[in-house]
Order: structure tokens, then C-alpha cells, then sequence
């Protein structure tokens, strides 16, 4: 079985930024989600592979996934998940449903 890394920074200074970047990316800032995704896309990659066994239809999957955070920044809540594990819980469902669809 391959074992994915899913984080590559585990520090707490890393949760608390990307906390304040998903901030910015609420109000609109365009950088911060740009920030985030190239802290994040490898990883979200490596997961929704795994379910998908398809590159191409892994990097679309990551492409929804921070598409849908540019629109629903506001609405997260650090004190239910980090931000890393909602990115993951976004990417998972998208690639689960992808999954399904092409069964």
C-alpha cells in the first residue's frame, strides 16, 4: 500500500497562516488563494489520485476544490477543522463523486 504525505508543514505558525490566508481569501483577495494552493495542491493532488487513479482527473478535482473555496472562505470555521483537513474533506467528496459518476 503507497502511503500519501499529506502535509508537508506541520508547524502551528503554518495552521495560523493558512487561517489568515483563507481570511483574505474571503474578502476577495486573489494572492491568498493562489498562496494556498500552491501550499496545498500537491497534496490534494496525491489524495484525489488515490481515489481516482487518473492524473488528469485528479488536477480537475484540485482546480474545483479551490474554485469552491474562493467561494466558500466565509463560511469556515477553524474551530471545526484546520484548514488543511477541509481542503481534504472538499477534495475527497468531489473525487468520491467523480468516482461514482464514471462507475
Amino acid at each position: 500500500m503507497t502511503r500519501i504525505v499529506v502535509e508537508t508543514r506541520s508547524s502551528r505558525e503554518q495552521a495560523v497562516s493558512d487561517v489568515a490566508l483563507l481570511e483574505r481569501v474571503a474578502e476577495g483577495d486573489g494572492r491568498a488563494l493562489s498562496e494556498l494552493s500552491a501550499r496545498h495542491s500537491l497534496s490534494l493532488r496525491a489524495l484525489a489520485f488515490g481515489i481516482l487513479r487518473d492524473a488528469v482527473a485528479a488536477e480537475q478535482i484540485v482546480q474545483t476544490t479551490f474554485r469552491e473555496v474562493r467561494y466558500e472562505a466565509g463560511r469556515f470555521d477553524p474551530s471545526h477543522f484546520p484548514v488543511f483537513g477541509w481542503l481534504s474533506e472538499l477534495t475527497r467528496v468531489s473525487a468520491l463523486q467523480r468516482s461514482r459518476v464514471r462507475a
